[in-house]
C-alpha cells in the first residue's frame, strides 16, 4: 500500500492535452507547452492514469534534470514507488540491466541509453513510449554532417518503430545548417519532424480555446539603459573597425566571384566565418573583435580591458589613457545595486565569473544577502533554498551554467545583465522566476542597445501568449 500522496485536479488545458495523446496513440506527438505549466504533470498522469499498464522510457537532457524528474515522480504525487527506475552514470552497469527488465518506467539520460542500445538492444524491444523532455535540444544551433546533437542520431533509429512523444517549453526557434558550403536558416519544428516521422504537433495556439490563459504568468521586459560615455566611445570605435574589416571580407568575397556564400548579406559573415575563402588573418580579425566587444558590455573594467594588448588594437586605443579612464566597477554593477535596494529579492544573470565575484561584492558591501550560482557551485539546491527562505533583502547571482535547469518564482525582479542573440535560449532564462518583472541592461548609444531592441521584439513575435514590452522601465 503506498503512502498518502496529494491530491491534484488537471486543469482544463491539461486534460485537453491528455486527451488528444490518448487519442493519438501510437502517432508520434510534439508538445508545445510553455514554462510553468506542467510538462512534468503531464508526465505523470501519462505513466500512471492513461498507460498505467505500458513500459514507458522518458529521457531528459542532463543528470540533474533526470534527479529532479525522479524526484518528482516518485514523491510529488505518486502512483510509481515500484515502478520507476532509471538509467544514469550514477547508476552501476549491472543494476543498469535489471533496471530495464524489472521496472516499467524509467528515467534515462541520452548518452547512458544509447549505451545500453548498443549493448543490450533486446531490453528495450519492450518498451512502447519514448517520452523525451525538452524535445528542442535535440537539434544542434549550428549544424554540417549532423543536424542532432550527439547521441540522438543513435537513439532515434533505435526507437523509429516506437511511439515518441517530444515536449518543450519553445518550438519556435531557427538553426543554421550548413549544406554544400551554402548557410540554410531552417524552422528547428521542421528539422524536429524530418527525424520523428509523421508528428503531429500541439502548440500553444491550440490550447487558446481551453482553460490555458488563466494559467499564464505574464513576464514584463523592459530595456534599462546604462549611460556611460567611456564604454560608448569604446563602443563606437569597436563598430567601426567591425564594419570595416567586414566590408574587406565582403570585397575579398566578390572579387573571387564567392559573395553567393553569404547571399550577399554581410550579417551572415560571423556564421560562415570559418569556411568562407579568406585568410586566416581577417577570420582572426573579425572574430576577435566580436569578442572582444562582447567583453566590454559584459565585463567589469579591469578584466576586458587586458584584452586591449594586441598590436593591431594599439593602432587604435592609447592604453595608458583607456586605463586611468575606467572606474573598477562597471556601470551596469551600480545599475544592479539601484534595482536592488528596491525589492526584496533579486535575481541577476550575468555571462561571467568576474561579474558574478564584483556583483556579490557590492550588494554585500551595501547590505544584502547574496546568493551565487556558477558552475563551481557544489550544491545548487542548497543555494536556492538558502536564497528563497531569506527573510533579509536577498538578490541571486547566476552564471549561464549556474542557473541551469533552475526555477525561482519567489523573486520580485530579475536583472539581466547581457544577452544573446538566440531569442528562445533568453526567453527560456526570462521565464526561470515565472512571470514578473524582467530588465535587460544595455549601455546607452551602443549597438548593445540597438541588440536589445532587437530581442525585444523578437520575443514578442514569438511568444505573445505571456510577454509584454514596457516602453520604460520602472525607476530603479
Amino acid at each position: 500500500m503506498s503512502e498518502s500522496k496529494p491530491k491534484y485536479t488537471p486543469r482544463g488545458y491539461q486534460n485537453y492535452i491528455l486527451e488528444r495523446i490518448s487519442e493519438l496513440r501510437g502517432t508520434n506527438l510534439l508538445l508545445e507547452l510553455d514554462c510553468g505549466l506542467g510538462k512534468r504533470f503531464i508526465t505523470h498522469q501519462l505513466v500512471t492514469q492513461r498507460f498505467p499498464n505500458s513500459k514507458i522510457l522518458i529521457v531528459v537532457h542532463s543528470s540533474s534534470s533526470l534527479a529532479e524528474t525522479v524526484d518528482y515522480l516518485r514523491k510529488e504525487y505518486g502512483g510509481l514507488e515500484k515502478d520507476l527506475g532509471e538509467l544514469s552514470s550514477r547508476i552501476p552497469s549491472a543494476r543498469r540491466v535489471r533496471q530495464l527488465v524489472e521496472k516499467r518506467v524509467i528515467v534515462a539520460t541520452p548518452q547512458v541509453l544509447a549505451s545500453m542500445a548498443a549493448t543490450q538492444p533486446g531490453l528495450l524491444d519492450s518498451f512502447e513510449m519514448l517520452l523525451i523532455n525538452e524535445v528542442d535540444t535535440l537539434v544542434k544551433r549550428t549544424s554540417s554532417a549532423s543536424t542532432l546533437v550527439y547521441p540522438w542520431s543513435t537513439i532515434l533509429t533505435v526507437f523509429k518503430d516506437k511511439w515518441l512523444i517530444g515536449m518543450s517549453g519553445t518550438l519556435r526557434d531557427d538553426h543554421a545548417v550548413f549544406t554544400a558550403e551554402q548557410l540554410e536558416i531552417r524552422k528547428e519544428l521542421e528539422t524536429l519532424k524530418e527525424y520523428i516521422t509523421g508528428a503531429h504537433v500541439i502548440t500553444m495556439e491550440e490550447l487558446y480555446g481551453t482553460d490555458v490563459e488563466e494559467y499564464l504568468e505574464p513576464t514584463f521586459l523592459a530595456m534599462s539603459l546604462v549611460v556611460d560615455a567611456r564604454i560608448r566611445s569604446v563602443s563606437l570605435v569597436l563598430d567601426e573597425l567591425v564594419r570595416s574589416v567586414r566590408t574587406e571580407i565582403m570585397r575579398d568575397l566578390e572579387e573571387t566571384d564567392n559573395l553567393d556564400l553569404v547571399e550577399g548579406d554581410s550579417r551572415r559573415v560571423h556564421l560562415l566565418l570559418e569556411r568562407l575563402p579568406v585568410s586566416d588573418d581577417l577570420k582572426g580579425q573579425y572574430s576577435s573583435l566580436l569578442m572582444l566587444r562582447k567583453y566590454v558590455y559584459a565585463m567589469p573594467p579591469k578584466q576586458f580591458l587586458r584584452m586591449f594588448h594586441g598590436d593591431y588594437l594599439k593602432h587604435y586605443f592609447n592604453l595608458s589613457e583607456l586605463g586611468r579612464a575606467f572606474h573598477t566597477v562597471s556601470a551596469k554593477t551600480l545599475r544592479v545595486l539601484e534595482v536592488a535596494v528596491n525589492h526584496k529579492k533579486t535575481v541577476v544573470l550575468t555571462s561571467y565569473i568576474e561579474m558574478v565575484k564584483q556583483i556579490r561584492g557590492v550588494l554585500e558591501k551595501s547590505g544584502f544577502s547574496v546568493f551565487a550560482l556558477t558552475g563551481a557551485s557544489p550544491d545548487k539546491a542548497d543555494v536556492l533554498k538558502r536564497f528563497k527562505e531569506a527573510d533579509e533583502q536577498s538578490a541571486l547571482v547566476m552564471s549561464p551554467v549556474g542557473e541551469r535547469d533552475l526555477d525561482i518564482p519567489q523573486a520580485d525582479v530579475m536583472v539581466v545583465c547581457d544577452t544573446i542573440n538566440t531569442t528562445k535560449t533568453m526567453y527560456q532564462k526570462f521565464k526561470r522566476t515565472r512571470g514578473g518583472l524582467v530588465l535587460l541592461l544595455a549601455y546607452a548609444g551602443t549597438s548593445e542597445e540597438r541588440k536589445v531592441r532587437r530581442l525585444l521584439q523578437g520575443v514578442l513575435e514569438r511568444y505573445p501568449w505571456s510577454t509584454a514590452i514596457l516602453d520604460s522601465p520602472p525607476p530603479a
